[in-house]
């Protein structure tokens, strides 16, 4: 008999695509499925459509309270039974074979652990989406690449693999755990961080998967608040620390390599050298985070240790330390941040500050600078700023 496939389906607020969605399922070719959907105390007729489907593999269950989307998969997960589990957005929709390949690789090749494919991105009507300069119409096609060169995209362009494409055997699950729920905007980027510092994955370049993008960026999951957008920051910088912090030596060596000063190195001491100064020069989109960089040597237990193997290695001292550490960056990559409401103000930001939700005030003077139309409320609303030099990553999305 064929294996079990358990497929989860957090449902909010999708009235118009959950059936379309739940039958895209349950017209799949490979048939041994147990279909499983939450909904999330959505505000509309969800729950009535998904109680009206029949099919005695459907598990339904509904919140009593609205919890998020994470919690409702980490949820589904501790109920499925199968030996693979698919996630599938409530808005989007699969292809009919597209459980009956994955199942077919997995199948056939035993060192992988989770296969993706690639997806068409359609619009809130169905249709091809019009892709403008806020959405990279290639994010979800990829090439089959080593995990050292996977680690190595995901620092350098973020996540490009499709949530609703996944097909992940469940001992991943057993061996790194559920989503993380402190992660909002990115908690599938976070997973696959994770997923793939231990497993090999394969994508089938088919799009399998019809994944559903709205026009209207209030409708999006990860919508383009000022909100999303800082918090999309603060989850991407925690998602790179933990890589640098975790990734297995031999991943990382594979992946980060040709960055090396020392192409040799290879010790537990070398390779944190190296990821120093990987880290000292990151940069993406505009966005320039040194602290991580300081951070991994921060938190290192024996300073002097490290520091031998800097200078006698690299001929990087404790004063080149101090240097870089007490230079000027910013992490957003604007000029200045300033309070308009206010006579006191240079505000600077890094990457912990932003974090930990607090700024570090740098000088007392007033910056005049040419304004940003729109207005990003920071730190429990109390102030508000306006920003220059937007990031790249995010210019056009910012709408009142």
């Amino acid at each position: 008999m064929k294996n079990l496939v358990s497929v989860i389906i957090p449902s909010y607020n999708h009235e118009k695509y959950i059936k379309d969605c739940i039958m895209s399922v349950i017209n799949q070719t490979y048939q041994n499925l147990e279909i499983l959907v939450m909904d999330d105390k959505s505000v509309d007729n969800s729950a009535s459509i998904i109680k009206s489907i029949k099919d005695p593999r459907l598990r339904f269950f509904c919140s009593k309270v609205n919890r998020g989307t994470v919690r409702t998969v980490n949820d589904l997960m501790k109920k499925c039974k199968g030996k693979y589990i698919a996630i599938i957005g409530s808005d989007d929709m699969w292809e009919s074979d597209k459980i009956e390949k994955q199942v077919a690789y997995l199948e056939q090749h035993n060192n992988v652990k989770a296969v993706f494919t690639e997806a068409e991105i359609i619009d809130e009507n169905g249709h091809l989406y019009d892709f403008d300069e806020s959405f990279n119409e290639n994010i979800f096609q990829n090439a089959n690449i080593t995990r050292g060169s996977r680690m190595r995209m995901f620092f350098e362009h973020g996540n490009h693999l499709c949530h609703s494409s996944s097909l992940l055997s469940s001992e991943i699950v057993n061996k790194i755990g559920l989503y993380d729920i402190t992660y909002r905007q990115l908690h599938d980027y976070e997973y696959w961080v994770r997923l793939i510092n231990e497993y090999d994955i394969y994508i089938i370049n088919e799009k399998l998967v019809k994944y559903r993008r709205f026009k209207n960026n209030k409708k999006n999951l990860s919508n383009n608040s000022s909100e999303s957008v800082i918090r999309t920051i603060n989850e991407s910088n925690a998602i790179i620390k933990w890589l640098f912090k975790n990734i297995h030596n031999d991943v990382f060596v594979d992946g980060f390599k040709d960055l090396f000063i020392n192409k040799n190195s290879h010790t537990k001491d070398e390779l944190l050298c190296e990821k120093y100064f990987i880290l000292l020069k990151y940069e993406i989109d505009g966005v320039i985070n040194k602290q991580l960089a300081f951070e991994l040597i921060y938190n290192y237990p024996n300073k002097e240790k490290i520091f031998n193997v800097f200078e006698k290695k690299y001929k990087y001292t404790l004063n080149d330390f101090y240097k870089d550490s007490g230079k000027t960056y910013d992490v957003f990559n604007y000029n200045h941040i300033s309070d308009e409401n206010s006579n006191c103000g240079e505000y600077f930001i890094n990457s912990q500050s932003v974090i930990n939700e607090q700024l570090k005030i740098i000088n007392d003077y007033k910056i005049k600078t040419n304004m940003l139309e729109n207005d990003l409320r920071l730190i429990n609303g109390s102030l508000s700023f306006k920003i220059t030099k937007p990031l790249r990553v995010i210019k056009g999305l910012i709408r009142k």
